[in-house]
This record gives structure tokens, C-alpha cells and sequence, in this order.
């Protein structure tokens, strides 16, 4: 009886494993990644109000000098691609003599649609999404041997364009012993690419615009995660879970896993 009861459970078990994990299309997979809100995400840059700074060393040999483009790059890519698109105007005052003094950025966009001019609000920090999102954007806020004490006062977000879907790459389920997936969940690989906007296309890495800028200031974007790298696919894993209605619902994205993507 005992062995009995327990083979009805196990069967039981697995009818609902079975149904948990009925396989989707890839046309379904990709209309359910497409039509999210995570997916639907633009790429987005923070833009300051201003920036203050001091340099990480002091000399007694002169005064501080006003930053060349290269050395903004260093601080804020974003700030140095917009000035030399003139679409912000950049004011920097010096406060004191001799090296090492405080440094002011003010910064107004002067050649940007206002509706292009996003407010820059915090996503939720106990959203699972917005954490991927955010390490995904990873927007850096280094030192370099040239300054320290950067601190930036809230802007503005700026959305440089949007994704657009390639591919299913792969479906897996609660049978690939590479992925620890419960019986009710899949794990979607799927390609995708960059496509930029208009504002966008000063960050775009196959734009004229972005290869007529100096490499310094290339480097600084791909260091600080602000370019876009359109130029190569993204490969990123979308988890869909499947509820007791027996509907298939995007759980989260991670935009980037094993290897990760090109900046």
C-alpha cells in the first residue's frame, strides 16, 4: 500500500512536471521578450547638472588649467561627446590659486529637444529587473590619476535608442542538467542589436560621427559603458515562467551571461 501511495505521488509529480513544462515556440518565446516592458528598455546615459572635482594632486608650480576635451572624457565621456556635438554648453569655473583647487562643470543642454531630456529618477532597488538593468548600463563613476572626489548633481537620462530582437538562440527547460531551472520555468536565449536614435548616434561605435572624435575620448565611452556597440550582436537569457492559468510570462532578462557582451 505504502509503495502504491507513493508511485500515485510520484506520477502525479510528474503529469504536473510534464505539463509545467509543456515547450513553447520560438515564436511564442519572442513575442512574449519582445512585448516586455525589460525588453522595451532604451539604452539610457546620465547627464549631469554639474559636476565638482578636485585633482588627485597639488602643485606648487601653478595654477590649475582648464580641462582639455581628453581630460573631460576622463571625468564624464557623456559630458565630452555632447560638448563636442554642441548640444550642451559647459561652463567650468576654478575655485583658488596654485594646484589641486576644486573644479565646477555647469552644464545646460543647449541643442537637445526637451522631450529628449528624461528626468533621472532612481529605478527600485529591490526590483530584480532594475538591478540587471542597472549593471547592464553600469554607468562607472571611476578615479583616474588625474582627479578625485568626482561628484555629479542629478541631471537628466537621455535615451540613445532601442533594441532590436534577432533571434531565438536556445530554449531550455528542468531536463538541461546546465541549468537549474524549476519544472514550471524556461531559460530563452535570444540575440539582439542596438539601433540607435538620432542623439544616439554620437555614441554609436559604426557612426562618423563617434570615429571623428579623439580615441581617448572612444575609449572613455567603451570604459564607462556609454557607447553603443552596434556593430556586434547581443546575446542575452530570458527567464518565462509558466503560472497555474497555464500562460507563459517573462519573469526577467539578464542582458548579459558566461562570457558576456562586446561594450
Amino acid at each position: 500500500m505504502v509503495a502504491a501511495r507513493y508511485a500515485a505521488i510520484a506520477a502525479t509529480i510528474l503529469i504536473a512536471g510534464c505539463g509545467f513544462s509543456k515547450p513553447i515556440t520560438n515564436d511564442e518565446a519572442s513575442a512574449i521578450i519582445k512585448e516586455s516592458a525589460a525588453f522595451k528598455r532604451p539604452k539610457l546615459v546620465r547627464l549631469p547638472r554639474q559636476i565638482t572635482f578636485q585633482r588627485g594632486y597639488y602643485s606648487s608650480y601653478g595654477a590649475d588649467k582648464p580641462l582639455s576635451i581628453n581630460q573631460l572624457a576622463q571625468v564624464d565621456p557623456v559630458v565630452a561627446i555632447l560638448k563636442l556635438q554642441r548640444m550642451i554648453s559647459v561652463e567650468e569655473s576654478i575655485f583658488g590659486a596654485g594646484g589641486g583647487v576644486p573644479h565646477l562643470f555647469l552644464i545646460t543642454p543647449t541643442g537637445i529637444e526637451q522631450t529628449a531630456l528624461l528626468p533621472d529618477v532612481e529605478d527600485d532597488p529591490r526590483d530584480p529587473q532594475a538591478i540587471e538593468d542597472r549593471r547592464a548600463e553600469r554607468y562607472a563613476t571611476r578615479r583616474t590619476y588625474l582627479m578625485s572626489e568626482i561628484k555629479r548633481d542629478r541631471g537628466w537620462r537621455l535615451d540613445l535608442g532601442k533594441r532590436e530582437f534577432v533571434e531565438i538562440d536556445q530554449i531550455h527547460n528542468w531536463k538541461d542538467a546546465n541549468i537549474q531551472l524549476p519544472v514550471n520555468e524556461l531559460a530563452v536565449d535570444f540575440s539582439w542589436r542596438w539601433q540607435p536614435n538620432e542623439l544616439g548616434d554620437a555614441f554609436d561605435v559604426r557612426s562618423t560621427t563617434f570615429e571623428s572624435m579623439p580615441d581617448s575620448v572612444q575609449e572613455a565611452a567603451r570604459s564607462f559603458g556609454v557607447r553603443m556597440n552596434t556593430s556586434e550582436r547581443m546575446h542575452s537569457r530570458a527567464f518565462l515562467r509558466r503560472g497555474s492559468d497555464a500562460k507563459w510570462t517573462l519573469r526577467m532578462i539578464e542582458w548579459s551571461f558566461g562570457r558576456g557582451n562586446p561594450d
